[in-house]
């Protein structure tokens, strides 16, 4: 998903209601604060620099990160491919994006077959 079209997705309420309930999930399920969740934006710029900053404590634990990629079903080479594709993107940058995207994905997916 580009950059447009995750804004349209995240745009709309319920999508985006959903969003929010599966962040809390995953980070709930690994242990993490989830304080942070209820005042997300759906603007996906702001809400890529929010995880940005709530995920510095993990760059540091990296078994904290590896348990959250693993919840959220990023694996490494999925890490790997799109530190390739987004070659001027910081690791900080790659991880939040993907933890975005995929997380969108998961609600469309229950959404649409549910």
């Amino acid at each position: 998903m580009e950059e447009i079209d995750l804004n349209t997705q995240l745009i709309e309420i319920d999508l985006f209601n959903l969003f929010k309930i599966q962040i809390k999930k995953d980070f709930e399920t690994c242990g993490l604060d989830v304080n942070f969740i209820n005042d997300l934006p759906s603007d996906f710029f702001k809400l890529k620099a929010i995880f940005i900053n709530q995920l510095q404590p993990l760059f540091i634990n990296k078994m904290a990160l590896s348990n959250l990629l693993n919840r959220i079903d990023i694996s490494e080479t999925q890490l790997n491919n799109y530190q390739v594709k987004k070659i001027s993107f910081s690791f900080e940058e790659i991880i939040a994006e993907l933890i975005i995207k995929r997380t969108l994905q998961k609600v469309i997916l229950k959404k649409r077959f549910s």
